[in-house]
């Protein structure tokens, strides 16, 4: 991720006082806190009887109110989800994505604009095109059939600076392997929809970065050599026993990270579904999803939040905080939970110096809420003012609506 682009001139400080600060590091949350922030990074945290706060700062009361890191969603595509989602993304306290897959030179001028102010989004961290196999209608792929041309994505994919590549379902298993092992020679991290006849496991010992969807272990079960189930029924009922337990093993030994989005498949398979028959059984594996995750959770998986927003039924921002909410469901804490979209996103891209957490100078991205999280995940949704780059959003007021693209 590169740098932030010089400033045009140095904001007016800004100091929220008295403030209940959840700073996302495990440490527990500190009632009447000040936060001050100066030319977008947090100068001070600490109780607000010891923050000093320099003349001109702009003062915002706190009290009563609580404060976390600006959140990440770890799986989106805002290329087909257009320009639209910026707005709804700031609102909802995204100020990070990382981008699965889109159009390369839109997204780097819709972050070079953010970068320089002449636009209001998060921070961006991106694949590019996706490189896949053969596909009829669709775009942003690099095409792939063999292991050369593999190999030759790569050095392609890092030439045009990504950040790291995103391969799909229809790449197949000679080419998924070579491009693993020319990324792993050109140290470019790699993120993994399973390619067909690739198990979960065999992907996370070529080196995955991280693992995406939780149906696509269920496919790995039926895909993997010397499976011996056929249907998504069976293979959800064996990774629920043992062979589950030992490939979140193999996961956790390697510091595999896996996005579930559990709410693209409650989303897509679930509350669309019209047919009580068909809701059935395509309920009963949504919840057996969740228990998956509780098992990966348990087992020491490393976990990130991301909602899958692109250009079908999710909502850029809002399914954000559905995730944090079924992933409590799978049993983490709300702390777990909140950390899954900040400390941990932080930790996956190498950032936790800058990002993830409320310390001294890190990056002023925050989210200011009117309810406790830690008592309720959905109070995540209760958002009084976002805070991007050091500069504060009130959402209530129409000039914040405005600025961020919604008046």
């Amino acid at each position: 991720m590169p740098e932030d682009a010089a400033r045009p001139g140095r904001k007016t400080p800004l100091a929220i006082t008295d403030v209940t600060v959840i700073d996302c590091t495990g440490a527990p949350a500190r009632p009447d806190s000040t936060v001050l922030v100066t030319d977008g990074l947090i100068a001070a945290v600490g109780p607000s009887q010891d923050v000093e706060t320099p003349a001109g700062t702009r003062v915002v009361d706190g009290r009563g109110r609580f404060l976390i890191p600006g959140l990440w969603d770890m799986h989106g595509h805002l290329t087909d989800a257009t320009e639209d989602a910026f707005a709804l993304l700031l609102m909802n306290g995204i100020t990070g994505v990382r981008d699965l897959g889109g159009d390369l030179g839109l997204i780097d001028r819709w972050r070079t604009e953010i970068e320089n102010h002449r636009r209001a989004g998060p921070r961006i961290v991106r694949a590019g095109p996706f490189v896949d196999g053969p596909k009829e209608g669709v775009t942003n792929r690099l095409t792939v059939t063999a292991p050369e041309e593999a190999r030759r994505a790569v050095h392609e994919l890092r030439a045009s600076g990504v950040d790291f590549i995103k391969v799909h379902n229809a790449l197949p298993r000679a080419a998924f392997f070579a491009l693993m092992q020319e990324a792993r020679a050109e140290r470019i991290p790699v993120a993994v929809h399973l390619p067909m006849g690739v198990s979960s496991a065999e992907a996370s010992d070529a080196g995955a970065a991280s693992l995406e969807h939780i149906e696509t272990i269920n496919e790995s079960a039926i895909w993997r050599q010397g499976a011996t189930v056929t249907t998504v029924q069976e293979a959800v009922e064996e990774n629920l026993r043992q062979a589950g337990q030992d490939l979140f093993q193999v996961l956790a030994r390697n510091g595999t990270w896996y996005v579930p989005t559990l709410v693209a498949y409650e989303r897509g398979f679930v509350l669309w579904s019209h047919d009580p028959e068909a809701l059935k059984p395509r309920l009963d594996i949504h919840h057996k999803h969740i228990q998956l995750v509780r098992m990966m959770h348990r087992a020491g998986v490393q976990i990130m939040a991301g909602s899958d927003f692109s250009d079908w039924g999710m909502v850029p921002g809002v399914d954000l905080h559905n995730e944090l909410a079924l992933l409590v469901e799978a049993g983490f804490s709300p702390l777990q939970a909140l950390q899954s979209a900040t400390l941990n996103p932080a930790k996956f891209l190498g950032l936790t110096e800058r990002y993830g957490t409320i310390q001294e100078g890190h990056a002023a991205d925050l989210v200011l809420l009117d309810a406790n999280p830690l008592e309720n995940i959905s109070h995540t949704r209760k958002i009084n003012a976002v805070v991007v780059d050091g500069t504060f959003h009130e959402l209530a007021s129409t000039r914040a609506k405005a600025l961020l693209g919604a008046g």
